[in-house]
């Protein structure tokens, strides 16, 4: 008796549990990349009731196909819940549900939740939306202000000069919410005085996108001084550059300045640039003229670029002897004094190895000398 007893009910409560619902996976917290796909798990063992999740504790239906929710799907063999492209606006709380029925209890999972991290939206300078160009007085202060827009975590904004060094002092920086609640807006302020043109750009990352944005380039010119002009060159180009772009000045005399240096004996109206190489990169070459007052004004600023070659460079000669032996016939005719400026190839080299000779940019030996004048006084140049 005893023994029919234990076999009823050990029979019943086998199967009591093996009528149960039961999960094998739920979902976790989870943090994931907005534009990707992200997939919530919520496997059910002995599933006799219907699946449905929520989120922040509204449901968001029972079809596989969530017709209030185009990018949400769940999967025919399980609960697990699909988004994609995800979005800010998906983060929340979400619970994996499973209803019951026939005496079968719903179950319910954790509720986890979800967070979705967002790239920086393109930065850009508030002050160069119409412009590119921004002119001020010598002296003046001038505030840039930096923006981007849609980032999680917040966006960090850097500020960087035209030659890719990061500007540090007087930057201050304000986040707050945007309107969904869920991303945030950066807004990066900087205070200089420029003593001279330059270009600015600003950038934006966030911990989850290190790589980041750079905005366009904001040029910021003193008031009476002309605009940086870029010319793009090759090895062995060569270009005249016009100190008034083209135009004549009658019978003004020019003064040329290759990095701030004069040109002794050039006074034409343009200066002509012969086998251009990669030692003139970012060089900047300046003509003025006299004003009213016979006060020198600088007039046309032009910054050489170098451009990598993919063509065979053009012959060099490959001494200064060589050079020397080229014109020796020339000299011996004519006799002409020419002034020529000493180039240092690198800032840390301590010779240079490069001279500007009427107009051509000469490679020299070690230990060569050359002579030149500037009309006054005599100059010697030595590798």
């Amino acid at each position: 008796m005893i023994n029919t007893i234990l076999i009823i009910l050990t029979t019943f409560l086998s199967n009591s549990i093996a009528s149960n619902q039961y999960f094998i996976t739920q979902p976790k917290n989870t943090t994931a990349m907005a534009g990707t796909l992200v997939t919530l798990p919520c496997t059910v063992g002995n599933k006799q009731g219907t699946c449905q999740w929520t989120r922040d504790g509204l449901g968001l239906g029972v079809d596989i196909e969530l017709a209030a929710y185009p990018r949400f799907t769940m999967s025919e063999n399980s609960c697990d819940l699909q988004i994609s492209p995800l979005l800010p606006s998906d983060e929340g709380v979400y619970q994996c549900q499973v209803s019951g029925g026939h005496g079968v209890a719903p179950i319910s999972s954790a509720p986890v939740s979800l967070s979705v991290n967002s790239e920086p939206g393109q930065p850009y300078i508030v002050q160069a939306m119409e412009d590119g160009v921004m002119e001020v007085k010598e002296g003046e202060e001038v505030e840039l202000q930096c923006e981007s827009q849609g980032g999680r975590p917040p966006a960090e904004i850097q500020w960087w000069d035209g030659e890719g060094r990061r500007i540090v002092s007087d930057v201050t920086e304000h986040v707050r919410r945007m309107e969904d609640r869920k991303t945030f807006k950066t807004v990066s302020t900087l205070k200089f005085k420029p003593l001279a043109g330059q270009k600015i750009k600003c950038s934006a990352h966030n911990d989850a996108f290190s790589e980041g944005k750079v905005s366009d380039y904001l040029e910021v010119v003193l008031s009476g001084q002309p605009k940086l002009e870029l010319k793009t060159l090759e090895d062995g180009d060569s270009v005249k550059i016009f100190c008034n772009n083209e135009k004549t000045l009658g019978d003004t005399k020019f003064k040329w300045f290759i990095n701030d240096v004069e040109i002794f004996d050039e006074t034409k109206s343009f200066l002509e640039i012969q086998q251009f190489s990669k030692s003139y990169d970012k060089s900047k070459v300046k003509c003025s003229v006299k004003d009213k007052r016979n006060n020198d004004v600088v007039i046309r600023v032009v910054e050489l670029v170098y451009k990598q070659s993919i063509r065979e460079p053009k012959a060099l000669p490959k001494t200064f002897k060589e050079i020397t032996d080229r014109d020796s016939s020339k000299r011996r005719n004519k006799k002409k004094q020419t002034m020529f400026t000493c180039i240092v190839e690198e800032d840390i080299a301590v010779e240079p190895k490069y001279v500007w000779i009427d107009g051509k940019l000469r490679d020299m030996a070690k230990n060569e000398k050359m002579n030149g004048t500037d009309g006054k006084k005599k100059y010697k140049c030595k590798v």
